[in-house]
């Protein structure tokens, strides 16, 4: 933590998680095969570098968020307590998802039957879901939204036991101290993803090239979402409560980057990056291979990328704030409008090294002079980020002390530490 009272670092990690979305999720009209399971927002021109690219980012970018959260759930109990960390949940998670799945989520439709009339296609997509139940209701890309509700209930829960059970706190400080000796023998990126490669292999709706079967639908989040995803909850917890452990991630940075590609590459060669959208088998050895790989570069991404903030962006940066503020609108805007652009070019006669780029920087350019000009220094603003900015201000000032307390952004006056 700088002298200003913020995790500039973590700041700045967070909101390239969330803006990592518009790259990634860009790339997705671009995949071969996409027309023959019936999806209509699909491009005349294909890329498996394009699917490949989306692939090694799925692998990590949404565990990433949730350690980040976790992180600041932890800040935001010490600071506030138990129902300041509740109310402040609800009308900074709740709310905004609620209103976003209201709002945002139809504003989906409209490209989908653009393109659908251009290809004159008709039915549902033969795609399947990532889920082992695919009831209504239908998330989208809010899921992560809904995941963190649960995951706060269910933490909060252990929690309150725990507290209930060991008055003297022997339990979570025992777990501190095996998260220290785990994470500078550099052995914590094995026993982390241990659990999730383990069910993964053995879970029958895995969608091996989807990745982490995400809970796009349904109230009852699937298993490994909630094992995979909760263990990256737990640790972004625990590394507060020992936050001397980021000067390890930052000693590390570039060997954790180095490992994360190896396994990446490993995983993508096992699999291909040919978008495997229905069921697809891998051999058991091969299966067990890729469960492995697949996890344990999701881990060492996380510790890199963890570790590169802290390396590289440590100090205030009124910019680095300006994206931090601005990526929780833009996450939740942005898929509408890439949906929007995509369905546009989709029959250009261009190639995908033009078209990906336009959509990208189009989608980015949009968002942000959305978030500048209709949402800084509204009252929206107000309700995503917990304060409005005056209008024609471009830069928070960075000397100003609050602290984020989760993903999405949101600050707290902070006390420096004792």
């Amino acid at each position: 933590m700088s002298d200003s009272g913020r995790y500039h670092s973590l700041d700045a990690v967070r909101a390239c998680a969330l803006l990592t979305g518009i790259v990634l999720h860009s790339t997705m009209s671009f995949w071969p095969g996409l027309r023959e399971l019936n999806w209509p927002i699909s491009d005349d021109s294909t890329s498996l570098k394009l699917s490949g690219t989306f692939f090694v980012i799925h692998t990590f970018r949404m565990s990433l968020f949730f350690v980040i959260a976790g992180f600041f759930a932890h800040l935001l109990l010490e600071k506030a307590g138990m129902r300041g960390l509740i109310r402040n949940r609800l009308r900074r998670i709740a709310l905004p998802f609620v209103v976003a799945f209201v709002v945002v989520s139809p504003m989906m439709i409209p490209p989908y039957l653009w393109a659908q009339k251009k290809l004159g296609f008709t039915g549902w997509p033969h795609i399947k879901p990532p889920i082992p139940d695919p009831h209504m209701p239908p998330w989208g890309h809010l899921w992560f939204l809904y995941l963190l509700l649960v995951l706060y209930a269910l933490w909060l829960l252990v929690h309150v036991l725990v507290h209930a059970a060991d008055r003297r706190g022997e339990l979570p400080r025992l777990a501190d101290r095996l998260l220290a000796a785990l994470v500078k023998s550099r052995l914590a990126v094995a026993v982390l993803a241990a659990p999730s490669a383990v069910i993964l292999y053995y879970s029958p709706w895995w969608l091996l090239w989807q990745g982490i079967p995400q809970p796009i639908m349904g109230f009852v989040p699937n298993v490994p979402a909630l094992l995979a995803f909760g263990t990256t909850f737990g640790f972004g917890w625990f590394l507060h409560r020992s936050d001397a452990l980021l000067g390890v991630l930052r000693r590390d940075w570039w060997w954790n980057l180095l490992a994360a590609a190896v396994c990446s590459a490993a995983a993508l060669w096992l699999i291909g990056p040919m978008p495997r959208l229905a069921d697809y088998a891998l051999p058991a050895r091969e299966r067990m291979l890729f469960s492995t790989v697949y996890l344990l570069g999701g881990w060492f991404w996380i510790f890199g990328l963890i570790g590169a903030g802290l390396r590289f962006v440590s100090e205030p940066s009124p910019r680095w704030r300006y994206l931090a503020d601005s990526s929780f609108y833009i996450y939740i805007m942005h898929l509408p409008i890439v949906y929007a652009l995509q369905a546009w070019v989709m029959l250009w006669p261009l190639r995908w090294t033009v078209k990906y780029p336009l959509v990208v920087i189009l989608a980015f350019a949009i968002s942000f002079i959305t978030y500048h000009y209709g949402v800084r220094s509204t009252f929206v603003g107000q309700f995503l980020n917990g304060r409005r900015y005056p209008r024609g201000a471009s830069f928070a000032s960075p000397g100003v002390t609050t602290a984020p307390v989760c993903s999405p952004s949101e600050t707290v006056p902070i006390r420096a530490r004792r």
